[in-house]
């Protein structure tokens, strides 16, 4: 008995390591959820399907500001589906479990069977919080306790393993919290990195609408239509995410445009028109070559291509057009419509859905947008309007501030 479990720990063990390998190589900051990262980790060590494992796992971390830990209680339930309690929060010396092993200069893993400090099962259940317990649903009979050290740190305790808990299966939960304690470190780290990233993918937008009128604003409206337009069409988590922040960057390229052109009242000459129609090849430049921005570089490109071959700079038709690009396209000239310009007044949400309707002088709405994406816009035009009327709402608003500060006196000398 002692040498199978012996291997069998083994191999969980073998299984932590190949996750952490996998993980870090696959290393994203939308594969690299919490939740994620513990339904894989708890897949290997709840047991089921033959595996020798604990009936449900406690994981409890840390909060930045107080000792208390918080966390939820895991089970495994017809041998693959993760269920998980409410979220518990409580203090360390209420639960021996946890007391165990955050004595200072104590161990970092305990493995303890009800008959080694109680006198009945009943009498062992005192020894937790009442939380934990009831979440469990039936009686805590074993338990290992384990401390998870790193940015994060916490316990995990897991419980009821088949026979009692023994020094093998301490081994494993060790393995597991060390995985934990890394890998939501480095998840941490990620997140404060993309944090960083969308501030100066932002700041960029802000940059290259400077010289035009409604600075920032166009950018950050077009950014939640083309989220909301990617989300109704069904689209995974990580594409809207994608769009929903690198569809700021569709007119990037007008850095490169002269403010005279930009801002230029009536229409503009030959000339002053082909170099307009330069920006979405001035923006593949100045995003460069990074994978990271490759929706970026593809809403650029491709935020002016119609669905029949007619747009510019490449001529792409259907589906050859990227589908970040085919989105953007519709956010894009909803958002234009309803704009004040310097060559024209704003339209009216209604007057707007109109011309995606029926078409315009400019806008031909069979031949210039995906016939899917046109069907969802019709499907959330509601949103649409909200998001533009929140915009135009908070400007208005912010004015009135402004106005009203002004009026104030001045403070005395």
């Amino acid at each position: 008995m002692t040498i199978e479990l012996c291997h069998m720990a083994l191999r969980q063990t073998l299984d932590l390591i190949s996750l952490t390998d996998s993980t870090l190589k696959d290393l994203s900051r939308r594969k690299f959820t919490s939740d994620e990262l513990y339904h894989q980790v708890l897949a290997h060590l709840l047991g089921g399907k033959g595996r020798r494992g604990p009936t449900a796992i406690f994981i409890a971390l840390e909060g930045p500001n107080c000792t208390c830990c918080s966390g939820r209680v895991f089970h495994l339930r017809e041998g693959e589906m993760i269920e998980r309690s409410d979220v518990i929060t409580i203090e360390p010396e209420s639960s021996y479990a946890i007391s165990l092993v955050r004595v200072e200069g104590g161990t970092d893993v305990v493995p303890i069977n009800w008959k080694d400090i109680s006198g009945s099962i009943e009498e062992f259940q005192n020894f937790f919080h009442p939380s934990v317990v009831r979440a469990m649903g039936d009686p805590i009979l074993n338990f290992v306790s384990c401390r998870i050290s790193g940015g994060s740190p916490g316990v995990l305790v897991a419980f009821n393993y088949p026979g009692g808990a023994s020094e093998y299966d301490a081994d494993v939960l060790r393995s597991a919290a060390v995985v934990i304690g890394s890998l939501v470190t480095v998840s941490d780290e990620m997140r404060e990195t993309e944090r960083a990233f969308a501030y100066t993918i932002e700041a960029l937008a802000r940059a290259c609408e400077a010289a035009e009128e409604d600075t920032g604003r166009h950018v950050v409206r077009v950014n939640r239509y083309a989220g909301a337009l990617a989300a109704n069409m069904g689209f995974n988590l990580a594409f809207v995410e994608d769009v929903s922040i690198s569809a700021q960057m569709h007119d990037v390229g007008k850095i490169r445009i002269p403010a005279a052109v930009l801002l230029k009242k009536g229409p503009l000459n030959h000339r002053e028109m082909q170099l307009i129609r330069q920006h979405p090849a001035f923006g593949l430049e100045i995003l460069g070559d990074s994978p990271r921005l490759k929706v970026a570089r593809d809403i650029a490109i491709s935020h002016h291509e119609n669905w029949d071959g007619t747009g510019y700079p490449k001529r792409l038709k259907g589906e050859r057009i990227p589908m970040a690009g085919r989105i953007v396209k519709v956010a894009d000239v909803y958002d234009a419509l309803r704009s004040r310009r310097s060559y024209k007044g704003p339209m009216t949400h209604e007057e707007a859905l109109q011309v995606f309707r029926e078409g315009d002088d400019r806008i031909n709405p069979e031949g210039h947008f995906d016939p899917a994406v046109l069907a969802a816009f019709f499907k959330i035009e509601g949103m649409f309007e909200t998001i533009y009327d929140s915009s135009v709402l908070k400007i208005a608003m912010n004015g009135k501030k402004g106005k009203a500060n002004s009026k104030q006196p001045a403070p005395a000398e």
